[in-house]
């Protein structure tokens, strides 16, 4: 008794023909929300209007990111946030574009080409919003 055993053989598929995947700037500027709030000393933005701050100071919030993917590769980064005095502005927004750069492309795959820093304020931690009555 000859029993004919069949194996298939799958074919491998190359990278063009399963498809592409597709970032969205709205899922990029999440991310990198979220990522700032893992670096110490940063805080969230005012609202602002003609340049005045409207809503107060609002650290406890996320830092504001706008992003642009560009070709599917590559994305720049606009980034609004608080910083904590008397920590130095300039050190801890070279830390969080660092962390940036290295966290966007981790859940990505992307390339951070700019990050485009403002800070809005300086708070002190803890310090109770002020509000007008």
């Amino acid at each position: 008794m000859d029993t004919a055993i069949t194996m298939s053989v799958r074919e491998e598929t190359g990278a063009a023909q399963r498809g592409s995947t597709t970032i969205s700037n709205r899922t990029v500027e999440r991310i990198a929300a979220r990522a700032l709030t893992e670096v110490e000393h940063i805080g969230g933005t005012a609202g602002r209007m003609l340049g005045v701050a409207v809503t107060g100071e609002q650290a406890e919030r996320s830092a504001r990111v706008t992003a642009k993917v560009s070709d599917g590769a590559t994305a720049a980064l606009d980034v609004r946030l608080s910083v904590v005095y008397p920590r130095s502005v300039a050190h801890t927004t070279e830390d969080a574009r660092a962390h940036l750069q290295r966290r966007v492309a981790d859940f990505t795959g992307l390339a951070v080409t700019r990050v485009d820093i403002t800070v809005t304020a300086l708070h002190t931690p803890g310090s109770p919003t002020r509000r007008v009555q």
